[in-house]
């Protein structure tokens, strides 16, 4: 019986019969049907060809093949959830870094400073009323208390900011779950944590078991405390995470909250790196997802070498395409 076309082996002749332009020259195979773009490599060609430095761990999983051809798991970058949410995560990381941190700095930089207290300038003492020396001491004491006037105002400002960007964190974050789990048909019009919760559900452990959740739940606790100002989610954030709770503080119901976080540059950091491993961790226990394979086992990956290599022989000035 006559092999299928597809599950034909070529030859080195075969190969070498391709153009150049052609990604067949170098073992990639691919079609492309609306958005759906499909790719197989013949491995020993693909590396042959273009001499790929590919580490231990991708020529393992390329080995583990049992057919000849290597066919990548997925076709695009975004078809691994793994790596929708650390787009994400690292877009947030790149607004806090390179635009929000410079604005609180800015934003404090605009809060008149007190200016200095000089003695000539009481008028008390001017007229004659009081001495040098109690003029020096009220000079003193209005230079504190316009000094604290001027670090609460700050700190009003500043932990302001903070807790507008951790809204903004959070929503961000929290979007782009309900957009995964909507893809995985995981939750329907409404969203909780008890969806992304239940996605565990026949897994070798609860997503609460995950080394990196304390983070997830750590955002959540802020985000009600801070969009609620109640009695509960303060409660709630106490006891699970007193260590970002003054101390000696007495919260009354009402009060905004974020007076009484201790907030701060490294909270926020830690905060988008504890997502950031939750999220791997998360995709690898509910999806299968490895994320150091997801960075290159996808159709596209492969595609995009063997066309940089083409466009290296074809193009070797790298002229762009209007002249």
């Amino acid at each position: 019986m006559k092999k299928e076309r597809s599950k034909q082996k070529l030859t080195k002749e075969d190969y070498d019969n391709f153009s150049y332009e052609d990604t067949r020259h170098y073992g990639l195979f691919y079609s492309k049907n609306g958005d759906e773009f499909k790719v197989k490599i013949d491995p020993i060609r693909f590396c042959k060809s273009l001499d790929g430095d590919f580490s231990e761990s991708v020529i393992k999983t390329i080995n583990a093949r049992k057919t000849h051809y290597f066919y990548p798991r997925k076709n695009e970058y975004y078809d691994y959830n793994c790596n929708v949410f650390e787009t994400m995560i690292n877009d947030i990381k790149d607004y806090w870094k390179n635009h929000y941190q410079s604005l609180i700095i800015t934003a404090k930089n605009r809060i008149e400073k007190p200016k200095k207290e000089n003695i000539s300038d009481n008028m008390l003492f001017m007229q004659g009323i009081i001495d040098y020396d109690e003029a020096n001491e009220m000079n003193r004491m209005e230079g504190a208390i316009n000094q604290y006037k001027y670090e609460t105002n700050c700190k009003r400002l500043v932990d302001n900011l903070y807790a507008s960007f951790i809204h903004h964190m959070a929503s961000q974050i929290e979007s782009v779950t309900v957009y995964v789990l909507n893809r995985e048909n995981a939750m329907k019009d409404t969203f909780n944590r008890n969806m992304l919760y239940s996605t565990a559900i026949g897994k070798k452990c609860k997503v609460a078991e995950l080394s990196s959740f304390r983070y997830y739940d750590m955002l959540y606790c802020l985000w009600n405390f801070i969009k609620h100002n109640s009695m509960s989610t303060y409660d709630k954030l106490k006891a699970n995470f007193p260590e970002l709770i003054y101390d000696n503080a007495e919260y009354k119901q009402g009060i905004p909250a974020f007076s009484f976080i201790k907030l701060s540059d490294e909270l926020i950091i830690s905060l988008l790196d504890g997502c950031s491993s939750f999220f791997k961790e998360y995709c690898n226990l509910v999806f299968d997802e490895d994320y150091e394979e997801a960075q290159w086992n996808y159709g596209k990956f492969f595609y995009d070498q063997v066309r940089e290599e083409i466009e290296l022989i074809t193009n070797p000035l790298g002229l762009p395409f209007y002249l």
